[in-house]
């Protein structure tokens, strides 16, 4: 994925700000998330084929990639539903565990939580999270603290998890910049 001899110099494009919405089946008890480009979350029940589909909950999001201005290479983020922050949980945790060790070194752990996270493979989440905490540190004006971005399955339980997602709360009163689209 990254060109060889390139120092790469990561700028965001193709920013699209809107919900992941969570949704439910009442028929069979599936529950699935997806991004939606909009303003206000779409809340209808629906039937699709053999699902009844009932709105869950949504949060604010942001899709994105990254481009390099020397090179030219760009990557995509659209499978990312969001950042978390990982102030942790339980020990069997393995982001948990990251964000321990990474403590003492002044390094705050990131979680991407993905839509899909079975269909990338682990060395190419590897690289493009790579890419995604350069971006990060690039920008951080505080001396000595750095960013780590983790895939989302290090957390072993969603649902038990202290984390923090990450939100801007005045998405929707901002357009983009218009180099970021």
């Amino acid at each position: 994925m990254a060109k060889e001899g390139c120092t790469h110099s990561w700028r965001m494009t193709n920013v699209r700000y809107g919900f992941i919405v969570v949704e439910k089946c009442y028929h069979c008890r599936m529950e699935r998330s997806y991004f939606a480009a909009e303003h206000t979350p779409p809340k209808e029940e629906y039937r699709e084929g053999e699902h009844f589909w009932d709105y869950l909950g949504s949060a604010q999001s942001v899709q994105f990639g990254l481009k390099c201005d020397t090179c030219g290479l760009e990557v995509r983020f659209d499978d990312v539903l969001g950042l978390m922050v990982c102030s942790g949980c339980t020990p069997d945790c393995d982001a948990h565990v990251v964000s321990r060790i990474c403590e003492e070194q002044r390094v705050w752990v990131y979680v991407a939580l993905c839509y899909q996270p079975d269909v990338v493979t682990k060395d190419e989440m590897g690289e493009r999270l790579a890419i995604l905490s350069r971006y990060f540190n690039d920008r951080l004006r505080t001396p000595g603290k750095k960013i780590l971005v983790v895939p989302g399955w290090f957390v072993k339980d969603i649902d038990t998890c202290y984390g923090t997602v990450l939100k801007d709360v005045g998405m929707f009163e901002v357009e983009p910049e218009e180099a970021a689209t």
